[in-house]
């Protein structure tokens, strides 16, 4: 038997690891012979190497890294965590391409929204230039797709911020905006940012959808 392990940001909110267990399941139930375990790097337990060890049996051990981009944490964090874990079992463990930001997650967005108002894709927030590129071209994507703009706003670390990509949007439009929040899980960011939404339509997050898990669920059967 394979093992898979969700390895997630981890938050002090428990609502975060209450949508992660959720999530967990959604996957095991999609890779019913694969051991589905998670793991965080911080603020919550099992940390990654705890989780390795509870499965260093099984032959094959993938790491899905539970991330929107690539930004610091996939790219330095991540690995790091990764080779202690390895290291703890004497086994090498396969890791995955992150799960966003794929575009596959916009129909889950746009579902939600009003289909004429131009989009605020709302995250978390990264300094990494190349995460910030990523979403540019995510947010382009979507306003082809939908024939109205979306640009991209964040809820801390870059420019410009919900508040201003909402007021940037409305001054030059006849449509109230929406906001798309672009977070996994309920927490702090997610809250922040709809306490800027008023009463603008706004999404879930999108820990809940079953395109998630399947997005997860491609990336560890792509490594086999």
């Amino acid at each position: 038997m394979s093992a898979v392990i969700l390895l997630g940001h981890g938050s002090p909110d428990p609502r975060a690891g209450i949508g992660a267990a959720a999530l967990a399941g959604r996957v095991a139930d999609l890779l019913p012979d694969d051991e589905i375990r998670l793991a965080f790097l911080d603020n919550t337990a099992p940390t990654l190497t705890e989780a390795a060890l509870t499965v260093a049996a099984h032959v094959d051990i993938t790491v899905v890294p539970v991330f929107l981009s690539k930004a610091y944490h996939v790219k330095v964090d991540v690995p790091a965590e990764v080779a202690k874990a390895s290291a703890a079992i004497n086994r090498e463990i396969t890791i995955t391409e992150p799960i966003g930001p794929d575009p596959l997650l916009l129909p889950v967005l746009d579902s939600q929204l009003p289909a004429q108002a131009p989009v605020v894709l709302a995250t978390a927030g990264t300094s990494d230039l190349e995460a910030q590129a990523a979403f540019d071209a995510l947010a382009a994507e979507w306003a082809k797709q939908r024939g109205a703009e979306v640009v991209v706003a964040y809820a801390s670390q870059a420019q410009p911020d919900v508040a201003t990509a909402l007021s940037r949007l409305e001054s030059v439009g006849e449509h109230k905006a929406a906001i798309a929040r672009f977070l996994l899980f309920d927490g702090v960011f997610p809250d922040r940012i709809k306490a800027e939404a008023g009463d603008r339509a706004i999404s879930s997050v999108l820990g809940d959808s079953p395109v998630l898990a399947e997005i997860i669920a491609d990336r560890v059967l792509a490594t086999r």
